[in-house]
């Protein structure tokens, strides 16, 4: 079997069950596929979509509400 040079690659997201991942992350390495791990910015955007963010008023009120 010849290796096949792949110069380009289409970048996919998908959703997996939970409990499901372990197993699909073993399935993608053995057909020899790379997943990629979350940067900072698609976390970040996670984040706003659940909701998990807080807004203040001012600097002020941030660093009151932190304890600075």
């Amino acid at each position: 079997m010849q290796a096949v040079a792949v110069d380009q690659y289409e970048r996919l997201t998908v959703h997996v069950p939970r409990f499901e991942a372990k197993r699909f992350r073993a399935i993608m390495k053995a057909l020899g596929f790379e997943i990629e791990k979350k940067n900072a910015i698609d976390r970040a955007l996670d984040d706003i979509e659940a909701g998990r963010v807080t807004t203040y008023a001012s600097a002020d009120e941030m660093c009151k509400a932190l304890g600075i």
